[in-house]
């Protein structure tokens, strides 16, 4: 029996926090691309240039408006962060069914995920997607979706929401143990991942490690 967590119902919204850098447009144009494709709305809450110092040549609107333009028909909002976007990332997932983050943003972290990315992916309301790996997996080219269980491979809702988009984008779904000493499984278009709010060894390794985005389930 799937357990009650599987069969709520889940805000129809999906919330990206951008700030105009390689992956925070990555993450924007992921975000955008499943809102489209699930029929869901969009959410995108900018960097503010009054509260971060962003660079000087990106646009006003950070490349906001070239990212979602092949989306026409698409419900978007687009709001400020604030002064504090994890703060404001993190209420505005109370709202939502997903939150779509880049990996790092403008600021360079030498474990290749930033801090709000990894306090979002373990205190989010929601969903957490954090978007990372080679340009074939965030564009979804591999077509194929990977549930990584831990060992006992017991976690019915990490397998289901793997299966949602496995249908969605049309591909392969893969269910992978995680073995003592094993490798992020690779050559997917995203892991998926059980998470809590200490986040799992599975979670805490796709999320530094994974050559695709990552699918935290909260």
């Amino acid at each position: 029996m799937i357990p009650s967590q599987v069969m709520r119902v889940r805000p129809s919204r999906v919330t990206v926090g951008t700030d105009g850098s390689y992956w925070g447009r990555a993450a924007l144009g992921w975000a955008a691309r499943h809102a489209h494709r699930a029929g869901l709305e969009l959410d995108v809450y900018e960097a503010d240039r009054r509260f971060e110092d962003l660079p000087a040549d990106l646009p006003a609107d950070i490349g906001t408006g070239s990212v979602l333009r092949p989306y026409p028909l698409l419900g978007a909002r687009i709001r400020s962060s604030g002064a504090d976007a994890a703060s404001t990332l993190l209420a505005a997932s109370a709202e939502s069914g997903l939150l779509a983050l880049g990996c790092r943003g403008q600021h360079k972290c030498h474990l290749g995920v930033g801090r709000h990315a990894m306090l979002l992916a373990g205190s989010a309301k929601c969903d957490v997607v954090v978007v990372r790996g080679r340009p074939q997996a965030v564009h979804g080219e591999f077509r194929k979706v990977t549930a990584w269980l831990a060992e006992d491979g017991s976690d019915e809702v990490v397998v289901a929401r793997a299966k949602e988009f496995a249908k969605l984008s049309r591909s392969v779904l893969e269910v992978a143990r995680r073995r003592p000493a094993a490798s992020v499984p690779d050559g997917t278009d995203l892991i998926v991942v059980g998470g809590d709010a200490q986040l799992g060894l599975a979670a805490r390794t796709a999320l530094h490690h994974a050559m695709c985005p990552v699918y935290v389930v909260r």
